[in-house]
Parts: C-alpha cells; sequence; structure tokens
C-alpha cells in the first residue's frame, strides 16, 4: 500500500483530511452567487480545499475558473489568465472559444500546440501595458456575461489575493470592484495566505473591498475529525498507533495540516517494516525531517544576516517573548529595537518568520526549522 500521506501539493478524494463542513459552506455560498473572502494561515490546506471544492459534485451545473496570483507576475499576464481561464470554463469547444476570444478588444487570441500534440487556444495583450487593466475588465465583463448566455453560474477563484499589491493594487481593486458589483451570474472565492492584508481589504473603508463580501476564517480541521482520518489510514495500512500517539503527532505538527501530514507521512515510511508507531518514534520524526530538509536551511541560513541570524536563535530559545521588549534584548544580548525591527521584517519578507493575527506574535513558517538551529547549536 502507498503512503496515503500527502503533502507539499494538492491533495484531493480519499487522501484529503475531512474538510466536509467548509466544503459546503463555500458551496452555499457559490449556489448564492456571493463574494467570498478566505483568509488561512499558510499550510492549513486552503488550496487543497478549494480544488476539492471544485471536484464537489453537488456543483457540477457550476463552472469553475480557478486563478493563482503566483502564476502571473504583472497585469497583463493576469488580464489574460482570467479572460481566457473564464472562457474555457465554459465553453470546451476549441473552435467556439476562438471565435469568443476573436470578439475582444484588446486581447488576441493565439494558438498553442501542447507537450501531447493537441492545439488548445489562449490569450495575450494585443496592445501596450497600458491597456491591461482595461483588458481585465473586459474579460471580466465577458466571462459575466458569457455565463448568463450558458445559462451557467461561474465561480472565479483568485487564490492568494492579497499578491495583487504587485499590480498597484489600489487601482486595480476598484477598477475590479466597479466592475464585479455589476454580475449576477459570477460567484467569487478570493483567498490569501497575507492574513493582515487580507483582513484590510475588506475591513478598511478606504479599500476598495470594503465590505463587498463576507470573511471567512480557514481554521484547523477539528481534532476528532482528523485523529479519525489518521488512525483510518495507519490502520488501513496495519499499523499499530494509538489514538495516544495518534493525538501526540497533531500536537507536535501543531495542528498544522502540512505539518502533520509529513509527520504522519514520515512515520509510516520509518515504521514500514515494524508496522509500529511508538512515543520513541515519534520524538525521532521532527530529526528526520530536518536531515531531509538540511539543504533548504544551509540555503536560508546563508543568504540572512548575522543579526537575523541571532534572532532567530533567541525566538528558537525563546518563541512566546516579544522581541522589542527590554527583558527578550537583554536575555538575548540583542537590539536595539529598531534593527530587531529590520530583522522582523526582512524575514518575514523571506518567509521564514510570519506574524499572528491573534497573538500579534512572531512563529517561524517552517515548524522543523527551529530544530535544524538547535541542531547547529549543539553542534558549535
Amino acid at each position: 500500500m502507498k503512503n496515503p500521506f500527502r503533502y507539499g501539493g494538492i491533495v484531493t478524494g480519499a487522501y484529503f483530511a475531512d474538510r466536509s463542513g467548509e466544503i459546503k459552506e463555500l458551496q452555499r455560498e457559490m449556489e448564492n452567487i456571493n463574494r467570498v473572502f478566505l483568509i488561512s494561515p499558510r499550510r492549513l490546506g486552503k488550496t487543497c480545499l478549494l480544488h476539492n471544492l471544485m471536484l464537489a459534485p453537488v456543483l457540477t451545473e457550476h463552472a469553475f475558473a480557478y486563478i493563482d496570483l503566483n502564476a502571473f507576475p504583472d497585469l497583463r499576464s493576469f488580464a489574460s489568465a482570467i479572460t481566457s481561464l473564464t472562457t474555457k470554463a465554459l465553453e470546451s469547444n476549441t473552435e467556439k472559444v476562438l471565435k469568443l476570444f476573436s470578439g475582444f478588444k484588446r486581447l488576441r487570441p493565439t494558438l498553442n500546440l501542447g507537450p501531447d500534440g493537441n492545439v488548445s487556444a489562449g490569450l495575450e495583450l494585443g496592445a501596450d501595458d497600458k491597456d491591461a487593466l482595461a483588458a481585465l475588465v473586459e474579460g471580466l465583463s465577458h466571462a459575466d456575461a458569457l455565463a448568463a448566455a450558458q445559462k451557467k453560474t461561474l465561480v472565479i477563484i483568485i487564490d492568494e489575493f492579497s499578491d495583487i499589491k504587485k499590480y498597484n493594487g489600489g487601482t486595480v481593486e476598484k477598477a475590479m470592484r466597479a466592475e464585479i458589483q455589476k454580475h449576477r451570474h459570477t460567484g467569487y472565492i478570493f483567498s490569501g495566505s497575507e492574513q493582515s492584508m487580507m483582513l484590510s481589504m475588506v475591513r478598511d473603508r478606504k479599500r476598495a473591498f470594503y465590505k463587498m463580501g463576507r470573511i471567512m476564517s480557514l481554521e484547523p480541521i477539528q481534532q476528532k475529525t482528523y485523529e479519525n482520518f489518521i488512525s483510518g489510514w495507519f490502520e488501513k495500512g496495519v499499523y499499530a498507533i494509538s489514538v495516544e500517539n495518534v493525538r501526540r503527532i497533531m500536537h507536535m505538527g501543531e495542528n498544522v495540516t502540512y505539518n502533520v501530514q509529513r509527520l504522519c507521512h514520515t512515520a509510516w515510511e520509518m515504521a514500514v517494516e515494524t508496522k509500529t508507531i511508538d512515543a520513541a518514534l515519534i520524538e525521532r520524526l521532527p530529526m528526520i525531517i530536518v536531515k531531509q530538509d538540511q539543504p533548504h536551511y544551509e540555503m536560508i541560513w546563508q543568504t540572512i544576516s548575522p543579526a537575523q541570524r541571532s534572532l532567530l536563535i533567541a525566538l528558537t530559545q525563546d518563541p512566546d517573548a516579544l522581541p522589542f521588549s527590554r527583558e527578550f534584548q537583554f536575555r538575548h544580548k540583542i537590539g536595539p529595537s529598531s534593527s530587531i525591527k529590520a530583522s522582523l521584517v526582512s524575514l518575514i519578507k523571506k518567509g521564514v518568520l510570519l506574524k499572528t493575527v491573534r497573538e500579534g506574535k512572531y512563529r517561524f513558517a517552517d515548524l522543523f526549522l527551529p530544530y535544524w538551529i538547535r541542531k547547529i547549536r549543539e553542534l558549535q
């Protein structure tokens, strides 16, 4: 039996840890053609949730277009993608798609030959970059009109929506709102991991998306549900693991989906012969993962400054402390506050740290990095 605990990619079907409640909630919102701002800390399975929503049988009459802003570096590529993907979601016939594409003013159709020899239609901005915003608005308008003509409900999912700031976000947000508020056949899910940025979009009166839709916060999977999911797979693999040890893994992973899945995946591999997962093995799991990811951690360490290294070491030793407090600075002999602030900003930008919205504390984005830092400190 293959290892059922998947991580680091899109997980669907039986391998997707149950989020039936969240899927039903999103289904209802999209059936009512609403707008949802889905906010989630990283590694809780937000993107997997969205892909499983698109596969949900209840919404088979809906057409889905999924756009990840990380994949589109500029506004012109985003405008082309959103127009192309929404059109293809509503119309699968290549000849009809090309005919629809030919009607755009600012985007022109292209033909692409795939590695399998199949021809597909695409779009590109035919004019200057200055027309990109108008092309985006034209594409959104066309999508809703086509959904109406096809008598379908279109769902547009824009993942990592907080990244819209790279397109001169304020101007783009205003243009998008002006168009989207007219739509009657298209539901929207704007999803993002930068929680403070996403909340600001909806709650700040000065922002274009102020009160444009509901906020849905993705929480960790319910403990009992996740326990049953983990125990069920180990049972199918004929592994011996107690409920207490399942809970120990979840606690070690801080109930973050990616962390728990990876710990379970590693436990499965380490016990593939003995078929027994006990407390002693579980305690070894983080260091096994650290060894696997060591090249990645070494690269991070080499690309940050000495001040940033000192701060990470201090946070490893004192994770719940407030970095700007005198006690923290005195205890770890670092400072001043201005230097700490600069290090925090840089480490957050690099994705090494993140700031929790509720607690206002700084956490490691990678749960296993502190284990590696402790390891190298012991060797010094």
